[in-house]
């Protein structure tokens, strides 16, 4: 089965969002320089080298896992703003959400002798049966060598588009074999899994994935990276964590932007502010002029492009 994989320098955002609707994920081949991928070598491998495996039925018994990564690696913080992937996660979560946002991070080495993950979807991470659009979006970048010896993710292309609980057969599955530098890009609901390590050599992949800015993330962002370490990150960055003002007024701080905690702007004086949406913005002062207006869900949702422009 041929994958779907682009090279980055070369390749329309146009063709890889196609491509992203029909098989739910995408390869992205030279996504970073290998000087990029040495320094992310550089700044993670002794967090690895120091956490023990997990002990675990479907994190697996012969798996080592990171967190919050942002805080580990520069180079990692980069990545999480890269804007062809940014662009790809916008054109599956933007039209539901005011602004999409960091799910996770996490670094998975898969150790020889690990048996395959159980195929299963990222989606049910969020309990609502039947969604009706894609509520994450995750990227496996390769900080090693993929192949289907060593533990290359497994995928079901189209699979995101199955009726839930159809389980694949042996012949719809394909394994996401990369080179150091590129990264994988697939739909939460999109089938996948671990693939068996059958190699002496571990497989390490940097995960790093997006939700919907009106879900909760998974892993606890500002716990994560309280203020004194975002105050280190740039801005997109902190905003895509979750120092972030989701329309209509979800995320904020005393009435005020989370933003102004990381630069430390005193607000005492200033009341509470409200972020409401552009169209809500004017069916209230439709309202406050005597006209009759109602504020429904069907006007909550103005998608916006300030994380990647």
């Amino acid at each position: 089965m041929q994958l779907r994989r682009f090279d980055v320098a070369s390749s329309s955002l146009n063709d890889i969002n196609a491509a992203m609707d029909e098989a739910g994920y995408v390869i992205l081949d030279n996504a970073i320089s290998q000087e990029e991928v040495r320094a992310l070598q550089e700044e993670i491998e002794p967090y690895f080298e120091k956490r023990p495996v997990c002990q675990a039925h479907f994190f697996g018994f012969n798996t080592t896992r990171i967190e919050a990564l942002f805080a580990k690696s520069r180079t990692a913080q980069k990545m999480a703003v890269h804007p062809a992937v940014l662009d790809v996660t916008n054109h599956v979560l933007g039209a539901n959400c005011d602004s999409f946002q960091i799910n996770l991070t996490q670094g998975i080495r898969i150790h020889p002798g690990e048996k395959a993950q159980i195929i299963h979807p990222d989606s049910a991470l969020f309990p609502i049966s039947h969604k009706p659009f894609e509520f994450q979006v995750n990227t496996i970048w390769a900080y090693s060598s993929f192949r289907k010896e060593n533990g290359a993710t497994m995928i079901v292309p189209g699979s995101h588009r199955w009726p839930e609980g159809r389980a694949p057969r042996e012949d719809e599955i394909t394994y996401a074999e990369m080179d150091p530098g590129s990264v994988l890009i697939y739909a939460a609901s999109l089938l996948h899994g671990g693939g068996a390590n059958v190699t002496n050599q571990a497989r390490t992949g940097i995960v790093i994935s997006y939700c919907l800015g009106w879900l909760r993330q998974s892993e606890n962002q500002y716990l994560s990276y309280p203020p004194e370490i975002a105050r280190t990150f740039d801005v997109q960055l902190q905003r895509l964590i979750g120092y972030n003002v989701h329309r209509p007024n979800l995320g904020w701080v005393h009435g005020h932007d989370p933003i102004d905690l990381l630069v430390q702007k005193d607000n005492s004086h200033i009341g509470a502010e409200e972020f409401l949406t552009d169209e809500q913005i004017k069916l209230l002062i439709a309202f406050r002029g005597g006209e009759q207006v109602a504020l429904t869900s069907h006007n909550l949702q103005e998608p916006v492009r300030e994380l990647i422009d």
